[in-house]
């Protein structure tokens, strides 16, 4: 009941939109800072794929690169915000 509640306090986390909003400005900083909260958050609540994909995107945007990476962590975030909601219903 207690990772239930967590996982569906997800759903209302700034980091994913703070990082999409920050790739579309390409704005490695800020990219960064999103990317690194968001593997924090992912590594917290056990999603291991997003935690994944947010950790390489992470050490790439530490060296200011903006790159294709960033598609991986869309997709495992959908991936992972389709199964929340599965779960909340």
């Amino acid at each position: 009941e207690m990772v239930k509640r967590f996982a569906l306090k997800f759903l209302d986390d700034p980091s994913y939109s703070n990082l999409e909003k920050a790739i579309q400005e390409q704005n490695a900083e800020e990219a960064f800072r999103a990317a690194h909260t968001l593997k924090g958050l992912c590594l917290n609540l056990g999603f291991d794929r997003l935690y994944k994909v947010s950790e390489e995107l992470t050490e790439k945007l530490r060296g200011r690169e903006l790159d294709a990476l960033y598609g991986n962590v869309q997709k495992e975030y959908k991936n992972t915000i389709d199964a929340i909601q599965r779960m909340k219903e």
